[in-house]
């Protein structure tokens, strides 16, 4: 399937953006139909959806989805209409996977780590059989971002990919426990010390992206920080998206 993104120049929609996304990633859900809804736990939210590449040693995107809107991020979003987001490392022989998770508030924050660490956990012993064995980079937009960052040190993730992430569950839009900020807050964690891009569109995120940068630089963490101040998130995984695009080009790079 071609990578259609937006036009370089042209006025960017991200309502628009994110519904060619969606209808996008629908077309790529009914042409590979072999390896979707994967289960990996018994919860109806448990699936992978796996787009294996022609060979199984390439390194695999595993993309953890974000909503639409900041202020919905743990709330909403689909991994099956984001799909599409990983055309751009496929263009460059990648495979991809998508885990499903649950949502706030049926779902708590602390749910929604084990499930993804599960996930992961599924992926490492069972993604051989399904044509995945090659290094895996996590990467995430919104919550997803926060995810990625949180799970970072799972034992088959090789680096991660953060963007427009707030990496702290204070100031994100979730029903969180005291203790669930404490402990599932990037930012207040040790620094895990493998490779992290960590993407911002400016305001809000800027200052999240600025503050987690400054503690992974101190304690040791390694990986740039990009920015595309007043964007948009959509502009941004439209770099991811797009085979040439910056964020795709950083992504290649951390695997080399």
């Amino acid at each position: 399937m071609a990578t259609r993104t937006q036009p370089r120049g042209s006025s960017f929609d991200d309502a628009a953006w994110m519904g060619l996304l969606e209808d996008d990633s629908a077309l790529l859900r009914q042409a590979r139909p072999g390896q979707l809804d994967q289960p990996y736990g018994t919860a109806a939210w448990n699936q992978w959806d796996l787009f294996p590449a022609a060979d199984p040693h390439r390194p695999c995107l595993v993309l953890l989805h974000g909503a639409e809107r900041p202020e919905h991020e743990w709330k909403a979003g689909d991994w099956r209409r984001c799909s599409a987001l990983a055309e751009g490392l496929r263009a460059h022989g990648w495979a991809s996977a998508l885990p499903g998770r649950g949502l706030s508030p049926a779902v708590s924050p602390t749910r929604i780590v084990r499930d993804t660490h599960k996930a992961l956990d599924w992926l490492g012993a069972h993604g051989a059989q399904h044509g995945i064995s090659g290094p895996v980079v996590l990467a995430g937009w919104g919550a997803g971002a926060d995810l990625a960052a949180l799970l970072l040190d799972h034992p088959l993730v090789k680096a991660g990919v953060g963007i427009c992430g707030l990496y702290d569950l204070e100031t994100a839009p979730v029903c969180a426990t005291e203790l669930e900020v404490i402990a599932l807050s990037p930012v207040r964690l040790p620094v895990v010390g493998k490779p992290f891009i960590i993407a911002h569109d400016g305001g809000e995120t800027a200052a999240a992206a600025a503050a987690w940068h400054a503690a992974r630089q101190q304690g040791g963490g390694t990986g740039r920080m990009i920015g595309l101040p007043g964007q948009g998130t959509a502009r941004l995984l439209d770099s991811l998206r797009a085979p040439d695009g910056a964020l795709c080009r950083a992504v290649l790079d951390l695997v080399g």
